[in-house]
């Protein structure tokens, strides 16, 4: 069994790590900044500290002045406009790298993410490195910090402005990957079962996938024998569901990843688009395609109080 670390106390281990003599880049104030990682570690374990050795590495690729996690701190994904300003304002970075540490058997995932301060756009899509073990992971933290460096002196080409009257995204090709799940919580318990592993997540859970969110008070994830993502997600309490104009609302959610189909069920599922809202006994969203489908629903009529509203 596995406990998730809260990302505050990810920034207490990484201040701690450098009171204990581990080495940080020195600059208080630089162009780049790195964000303390988040911690996924078994109950009882510790995880090699990650990003300062990141931090430094970084230091010497041509980056410019390098931010240490000691100074920035631990650091929401994707941090507010407010957050933004903040550190800009207190460390003088334009961009930011944030990421997480997960140990998964005997393997480590390092995942980092490059945020540009000003516009809050993630530059590119997430950066993943795979260790094989504690001793592999100098090569995998090099690896990831020559990625990160690339994507920062080399960002991908601006996307053209979106065709207003088409809203549809490209569809992935056959054999492409899907983009990765990142799942925020209080809470992670971990328990080996037939065919591979059970993570169940706690307390304020935040499940992303590209533009799909989803959040809840529970959430079941199976993970296939040395899968590094979950095939299937089962999500209880207090659910939101939101897709671009799209929100729903219920009381059990399954995410079937590899039919890119999340199907919703209450007493009953409510559908929100824009203004108008639904009730159906089941409410699939297609995530490929954006189609939604209803079982047994009726429409409710326009209202549009909460249009404006906070999103999760």
């Amino acid at each position: 069994m596995i406990r998730q670390r809260a990302l505050r106390c990810v920034a207490l281990f990484a201040l701690l790590l450098g009171s204990c003599g581990a080495e940080v880049a020195p600059a208080a104030r630089g162009e780049v900044g790195v964000a303390a990682f988040a911690v996924n570690a078994g109950e009882g374990e510790t995880l090699p500290d990650v990003a300062n050795p990141l931090a430094l590495k970084l230091g010497g690729l041509g980056v410019g002045a390098v931010v240490p996690p000691g100074t920035i701190g631990a650091t929401a994904t994707p941090p507010s406009s407010a957050e933004r300003a903040a550190l800009r304002e207190r460390t003088g970075a334009r961009t930011l790298v944030v990421g997480s540490a997960t140990r998964i058997g005997e393997q480590l995932s390092l995942d980092a993410r490059v945020l540009d301060l000003d516009s809050g756009l993630e530059l590119g899509t997430p950066l993943v490195e795979r260790a094989s073990g504690e001793a592999d992971l100098p090569r995998a933290i090099d690896a990831l910090a020559a990625s990160v460096a690339s994507r920062i002196l080399e960002p991908p080409p601006a996307s053209p402005a979106p065709d207003p009257d088409k809203k549809k995204k490209k569809k992935r090709r056959v054999g492409e990957p899907r983009e990765p799940i990142e799942i925020q919580a209080d809470t992670l318990d971990a328990q080996t079962v037939a065919g591979g592993r059970r993570l169940t997540f706690s307390g304020q859970v935040k499940a992303v996938q590209g533009e799909i969110s989803l959040q809840c008070d529970g959430l079941e994830a199976f993970y296939p024998t040395g899968a590094s993502e979950p095939d299937k997600l089962i999500a209880k309490g207090g659910i939101r569901v939101k897709q671009r104009d799209r929100t729903a609302t219920c009381d059990e959610a399954i995410f079937y990843r590899s039919e890119d189909k999340l199907v919703c069920t209450g007493k009953p599922a409510e559908l929100t688009e824009e203004c108008n809202r639904a009730e159906a006994e089941r409410i699939t969203f297609y995530l490929e395609s954006e189609k939604v489908e209803m079982v047994r629903g009726k429409v409710l009529g326009r209202d549009c109080s909460d249009a404006t509203g906070p999103t999760p």
